[in-house]
C-alpha cells in the first residue's frame, strides 16, 4: 500500500500564529435588545405570537399581470385598513383568494 504525499513540508509547518481568541464576557440580554431595536431588527417573540392562518397548501397559478396587480392592490388596501384600525387582522393574499372564490360561488349560484 502506498501513502499519499503530504501537501506540506512537515519541517516548514508552523501553526504558532493560530491561537484561540480570548474569552469575552457575555453580553446582557438588555444590551442585545437595545442594539436590536436601534438597528431595526424585529423581535422573534413577535413572530412566535403571530396569528396562524391555517393556510398551508401552496396554490401556483399563471395569471395576467393585471390580475396579479389587482390581487396585490387589494392586499395593500386591506393592510392600510388594518393599520388604521378598521379591521382586526392582517389580510393575506391567501385570504383575498378565498374571498374571491366565495364571491364567485355566490355569483354562480344565482
Amino acid at each position: 500500500m502506498t501513502t499519499r504525499p503530504s501537501l506540506f513540508d512537515e519541517d516548514d509547518l508552523d501553526l504558532g500564529r493560530f491561537t484561540p481568541k480570548p474569552v469575552q464576557a457575555p453580553v446582557s440580554p438588555d444590551v442585545v435588545r437595545n442594539v436590536a431595536e436601534q438597528g431595526g431588527f424585529p423581535s422573534r417573540f413577535a413572530a412566535a405570537s403571530r396569528h396562524k392562518t391555517g393556510r398551508t397548501v401552496l396554490l401556483g397559478a399563471r395569471v395576467t399581470q393585471r390580475a396579479h396587480d389587482r390581487f396585490h392592490a387589494i392586499v395593500e388596501a386591506e393592510r392600510e385598513r388594518y393599520e388604521r384600525g378598521e379591521i382586526g387582522h392582517r389580510v393575506t393574499l391567501g385570504e383575498v383568494v378565498e374571498r374571491a372564490l366565495a364571491a364567485l360561488d355566490r355569483e354562480m349560484t344565482k
